[in-house]
């Protein structure tokens, strides 16, 4: 009986130790699950220009910076993990191998699992591309008809499904790994004569394919937008007080502009190929003289280039309706003040308007703007003067805004050109619009130059040379 009362007691002992442990390895996975103690953020993605930013000369990406300033206010490193689907990425952020998930746009929620979401914050539509030496859409029925390249990815299948019960039709679709080059290349080479893809896409590449026209622009239906998602518990709580801060945040807007704010909202295709002509047969003639000005003043020599196209298309002989004159339209009164003897003469001019730019960054700097901003600050006063960008930064810091930031500051600039402001401001009117133009204008010359360097594009092969000229720790 003793005996029996022992094993009774041992076997309870047993399954509290048994119902123990299986508590214990709940518990572990469940906190594995969805907590984590270490300071490192595990950031799956897809691929994408918007994170990558192979192409741009501003920055690591768009949403790198985003996650890096998340990460800075809680202490957190990032580290990227690229997917090739999807459904790869539920995998790991369910299995617990990544926190972060930067979502694919057009996933319906209910899929998601108990995969928490974060509010949208960028938008994009969908358009159709063409060939302009292709027809265009003449109404939308005639996709029915036509074979039309589509990136293969989700979110595309998803609209494409929806557009074929709307128009009733199977449409004959071909798949393309992404949205970039390998999309644009099919539709340069005339291989379809339409192709499905978004707003931002084109504008990040239409550069390089000024022959590739919007035929039709999808009404808001046919858009979407990224979000964060995670389903680890603590860290849903960090980003919805994050994200909940963003709407009085400026630095959000300032990264959309750093990165896509200067891409023009109507395309000019003969202007792209003026563009192209201009470094393939003037510039090569003044190359010595940019990268000698380049690197005697601290300039990319891509933004010197960039600056001597905006003022003059390289032409030495070039005159404004204000008087300016020569590749970098330099007025009588700054010749004067540089020492320049004959602003026609093209060496004169480019050695001169460098050391313009670079007088007009170091007034620039002793106000705080450093970064890109400083630049783009120096540029607005290269084309409008010191004196009423110091205006512009007057007003901005009347409102509110801050005044060493570019993105806030160019919608300060066109107020300069309205009595109710310019009156009440030391140097009174100025072509504010202009400015703002004229900035913006520069930034999307300088991101072709340097993407086609990436690409290895033929056309500015000879401008290879330029990069061991650009600055170390270049733009600060």
């Amino acid at each position: 009986m003793k005996e029996q009362t022992i094993m009774r007691k041992q076997k309870i002992l047993l399954f509290l130790l048994l119902i123990i442990q299986f508590c214990l390895v709940t518990g572990y996975v469940y906190h594995q699950k969805y907590y984590w103690s270490e300071n490192i953020l595990r950031v799956v993605h897809l691929d994408s220009d918007r994170i990558k930013a192979d192409l741009s000369p501003f920055g690591p990406g768009f949403e790198k910076e985003l996650v890096e300033y998340f990460c800075s206010r809680h202490g957190l490193k990032p580290v990227w993990i690229r997917v090739d689907s999807f459904q790869d990425a539920l995998v790991m952020i369910q299995s617990g191998q990544a926190n972060l998930l930067i979502a694919e746009p057009g996933i319906p929620e209910d899929t998601w699992d108990d995969i928490v979401v974060g509010p949208q914050y960028m938008t994009s539509r969908l358009l159709i591309a063409h060939n302009q030496w292709r027809y265009p859409l003449r109404s939308i029925d005639d996709l029915c008809d036509a074979q039309v390249v589509v990136p293969g990815r989700h979110l595309f299948s998803r609209k494409i499904d929806g557009l074929e019960d709307f128009l009733g039709c199977s449409i004959d679709l071909n798949l393309v790994q992404n949205a970039g080059e390998d999309f644009f290349n099919l539709l340069s080479n005339r291989e379809f004569r339409f192709g499905l893809v978004d707003e931002l896409n084109f504008d990040l590449w239409h550069g390089f394919f000024p022959e590739i026209h919007k035929t039709f622009l999808f009404d808001t239906e046919y858009g979407y937008s990224w979000i964060w998602g995670t389903r680890y518990k603590d860290l849903v709580s960090l980003f919805t007080e994050f994200w909940n801060e963003m709407p009085d945040d400026p630095y959000l807007p300032a990264l959309k502009d750093k990165y896509f704010g200067f891409f023009p909202s109507e395309k000019d295709s003969y202007q792209l190929r003026h563009f192209v002509r201009a470094i393939e047969g003037r510039l090569p003639r003044y190359m010595d003289t940019i990268m000698e000005a380049a690197g005697r003043y601290g300039i990319d020599p891509l933004l010197l280039t960039a600056l001597i196209y905006q003022e003059s298309h390289f032409d030495p002989r070039a005159q404004s309706r204000t008087g300016v004159r020569g590749l970098l339209q330099i007025t009588l009164d700054t010749a004067d003040f540089l020492g320049i003897q004959n602003r026609l003469d093209p060496e004169q001019s480019i050695m001169g308007g460098a050391m313009y730019l670079d007088y007009l960054l170091q007034q620039v700097e002793e106000t705080g703007a450093s970064s890109w901003d400083k630049w783009f600050l120096t540029l607005a006063a290269y084309n409008q003067g010191l004196g009423h960008l110091y205006d512009a930064m007057e007003l901005a810091e009347r409102k509110g805004m801050d005044s060493l930031s570019w993105s806030q500051l160019k919608q300060v600039y066109p107020l300069l050109s309205y009595r109710r402001y310019f009156e009440t401001l030391p140097r009174g009117y100025a072509r504010g619009f202009e400015a703002v133009n004229f900035v913006d204008n520069i930034r999307y010359y300088y991101y072709i130059l340097h993407s086609m360097i990436s690409l290895s594009r033929p056309e500015v092969e000879h401008l290879r040379g330029f990069l061991d000229f650009v600055p170390d720790l270049w733009p600060d």
